[in-house]
């Protein structure tokens, strides 16, 4: 795919958006996650790393043709989800593993996309592996199918008060994530 049709369907993408707003504010989830590889495909391409985009066929949505590595893309909006009871709580939330998964080693590394609302702003964690299954074991009582799971608080007040409520939901990994989050933020060099 030209490196200029990323761009065209992201574009498409937010004007399909602004459009269904007007019609239902509630945001279908395969949109926010297509977005979300789109606009990782488009940083991949510009980084010549000859992207080749899977859409989740085999575990991962993205094929780096020059080096040989998958991707998993997560995308995520700010949201609560009444996973913590103070709904001021606002986070990017990623699945690293489902409860059921078969294969664990689907993927190279794992880009977390955190999206605005607009989904026009965006901001990419890129986690190894290694890292992404450090987050240890969940449960979360709404979502009981997920196992292992990263969520990024809004900001370092909505860090404190999540761990107050509900300090047994984040891991240790995901607290040194939170504390630390500048060692995943655009952290592209880590894909080799």
């Amino acid at each position: 795919m030209p490196k200029t049709d990323y761009t065209k369907a992201i574009s498409a993408i937010l004007q399909f958006k602004r459009t269904f707003d007007k019609i239902d504010p509630k945001i279908p989830r395969k949109l926010v996650g297509e977005i979300g590889e789109f606009y990782a495909l488009q940083k991949l391409e510009k980084m010549g790393l000859q992207p080749e985009h899977k859409g989740g066929q085999g575990g991962y949505d993205i094929y780096l043709k020059k080096i040989n590595k998958r991707i998993e893309v997560r995308t995520s909006l700010w949201k609560n989800e009444g996973v913590y009871p103070d709904e001021t709580v606002r986070f990017w939330g990623w699945r690293v593993e489902n409860r059921n998964q078969k294969k664990s080693e689907k993927f190279d590394y794992l880009i977390g996309v955190g999206l605005d609302d607009d989904f026009a702003k965006q901001k990419f964690y890129v986690f190894t592996y290694k890292e992404a299954f450090s987050v240890g074991d969940t449960l979360i009582g709404r979502f009981k199918n997920i196992k292992k799971k990263i969520h990024l608080f809004e900001t370092s007040n909505a860090f404190k008060r999540a761990l107050k409520l509900r300090p047994k939901l984040i891991t240790s990994f995901e607290r040194k994530i939170n504390l630390s989050p500048s060692r995943f933020l655009d952290k592209w060099n880590k894909i080799k």
